[in-house]
């Protein structure tokens, strides 16, 4: 999980375009802590969504989800670990 919490980190810092290095960015609270309002919450879930290759269900979405690494890790690693075939 901590190449996915690293992939992140350089995720958040592509999508929003901070001006601060990826191993800056706080393991929680990130909404406070970087400023994210629901455009830039939707738009860094859209760039999380085509980095994994993975799609992140409506129900799914909220505070919670992006307001943690650890939570998003966890949530990423479960939907790459579904869209594995059968027997990989």
């Amino acid at each position: 999980m901590n190449d996915i919490k690293t992939q992140l980190r350089s995720i958040i810092v592509q999508a929003l375009h901070l001006n601060q290095s990826p191993e800056t960015i706080p393991d929680t609270n990130l909404t406070s802590a970087l400023g994210l309002d629901s455009i830039n919450s939707l738009e860094l879930l859209i760039w999380v969504e085509n980095h994994f290759k993975i799609s992140i269900s409506d129900e799914d979405l909220s505070v919670a989800l992006i307001d943690s690494l650890d939570v998003l890790a966890a949530y990423v690693e479960k939907q790459l670990s579904l869209n594995q075939p059968v027997g990989a």
